[in-house]
């Protein structure tokens, strides 16, 4: 199963709702950090189909949220202690219900989809979670999905919070706001990702 055949899946099954433009931005995005990372040399290097194939399955990396409560996923202002614990499931739910499709086990991605459900919250000093995860335990694309994932979030607002700007963003990342990354990958993702959010939000309204 290609991954064409695969989005076709997940869409019929309610697991993968489209949102555009936002869902192409955060795949740009994701593909960028990518490119300048391996060029770098922070990430083991990568070929152009492994940064499009793992752009692509980045957007799948929050498919657990379809499992999580409305007044939970939508509730405005911060949840609880009780409701944080219950978010944080969604990347252990997202594996659920891949499971749940026999037909998705066909697709050659599938290890890497449950992969990057199951652990974009992992950081590298193993503060994350849901396997507190630590350093190279982490797949490299997986720690730039989440990295990725933070700053996405930051910069769109949310029920929660209002957008921060692309460079209250990128410092707060760099600051530690969101967790510990890579050291190797912040380093040349503070330098890099001013001129790639640019590029890749500069149509956004």
């Amino acid at each position: 199963m290609n991954m064409e055949e695969t989005f076709t899946v997940l869409r019929r099954e309610q697991l993968l709702i489209d949102h555009a433009p936002h869902s192409m931005q955060f795949q740009d995005l994701t593909d960028s950090l990518l490119r300048v990372f391996s060029a770098a040399a922070v990430i083991p290097p990568l070929t152009v189909a492994e940064i499009r194939l793992y752009a692509t399955l980045a957007l799948l990396h929050d498919i657990g949220k379809r499992a999580i409560p409305p007044e939970i996923l939508n509730k405005p202002g911060s949840l609880t202690k009780e409701e944080f614990e219950v978010m944080k499931t969604h990347t252990t739910q997202g594996c659920d219900l891949l499971e749940r499709v026999p037909e998705l086990r066909e697709c050659e991605a599938f290890p890497q989809i449950c992969d990057v459900c199951r652990h974009h919250h992992e950081r590298w000093d193993g503060s994350g979670y849901p396997d507190r995860l630590k350093g190279r335990d982490i797949a490299p694309w997986v720690q730039v999905v989440g990295l990725a994932d933070a700053f996405d979030a930051l910069v769109h607002p949310r029920v929660y919070k209002p957008a921060f700007t692309q460079k209250q963003a990128g410092d707060m990342i760099v600051a530690g706001a969101c967790g510990a990354f890579n050291p190797l990958i912040l380093a040349c993702f503070a330098q890099h990702i001013g001129a790639i959010s640019r590029a890749v939000y500069s149509s956004a309204g």
